[in-house]
């Protein structure tokens, strides 16, 4: 059960940080990509290790992450485009 729980937070660690650095929604100057960069390969490298032992604090931390991504994709994306889009039919 803790990797079924662990690929799918992964996968959403790999997803949003890809779309992260793929939309330019990160400052590139900073370094931003790069940690993101590397973000995305661990998430990929801890899919790819099924055979792995997970503990249960390191699942909770990629949960952790995922959560905060998710929040993160929340507050960028979609809200944004959501209150815009109401503002717009208001005028």
């Amino acid at each position: 059960m803790l990797t079924l729980i662990n690929m799918a937070a992964n996968a959403v660690i790999f997803s949003l940080s890809l779309w992260a650095v793929l939309t330019h929604r990160v400052p590139t100057r900073s370094g931003g990509a790069v940690v993101l960069f590397l973000v995305n390969s661990a998430a990929l490298g801890n899919m790819g290790s099924t055979t792995a032992c997970h503990s249960a604090p390191e699942v909770m931390l990629n949960v952790a992450v995922a959560v905060a991504a998710v929040w993160g994709f929340w507050h960028v994306q979609v809200k944004r485009q959501t209150i815009r889009g109401f503002r717009h039919d208001a005028r």
